[in-house]
């Protein structure tokens, strides 16, 4: 086994500790702390079939008696964190954007991707109970 597939794999089985006490724990976050690529994981992932979606229903199962803990309520910046899987943040961002709710709440982003600001469209939907039109 040369060290890229060994590195994968120790960064798998740790997503999966991580995902047993933490539900919300998202691959990005665990790949950025094994100091793992998240492109070279998601490559690694699908060769094996292996599907982030798919052991966060085992561990709904397992481990949280069936039901899918809520996000955290608190309004966090780490949607700025969120990577395209096949693309590095750099390679794929969005810069200098704005965004205006229809409350007229007006939210300036210096650095994000697109996946991250949908993020951050869902949880506002859910803390105003408006919905967001993408």
């Amino acid at each position: 086994m040369d060290l890229a597939e060994n590195r994968f794999g120790k960064t798998w089985k740790h997503f999966l500790e991580v995902l047993k006490v933490d539900y919300n724990c998202s691959l990005a976050d665990v790949c950025r702390d094994q100091h793992t690529t998240f492109g070279g994981m998601s490559s690694w992932m699908s060769r094996r079939g292996y599907s982030v979606k798919q052991v966060k229903a085992d561990a709904v199962c397992d481990y949280y008696g069936g039901v899918e803990p809520s996000r955290p309520t608190t309004f966090s910046p780490s949607f700025t964190q969120i990577a395209p899987a096949m693309l590095s943040e750099e390679e794929f961002s969005l810069s200098g954007i704005t965004i205006t709710f229809n409350s007229g709440t007006t939210i300036s982003v210096k650095r994000t991707t697109p996946g991250g600001v949908i993020k951050m469209l869902r949880d506002y939907e859910r803390k105003e109970g408006d919905p967001c039109i993408l």
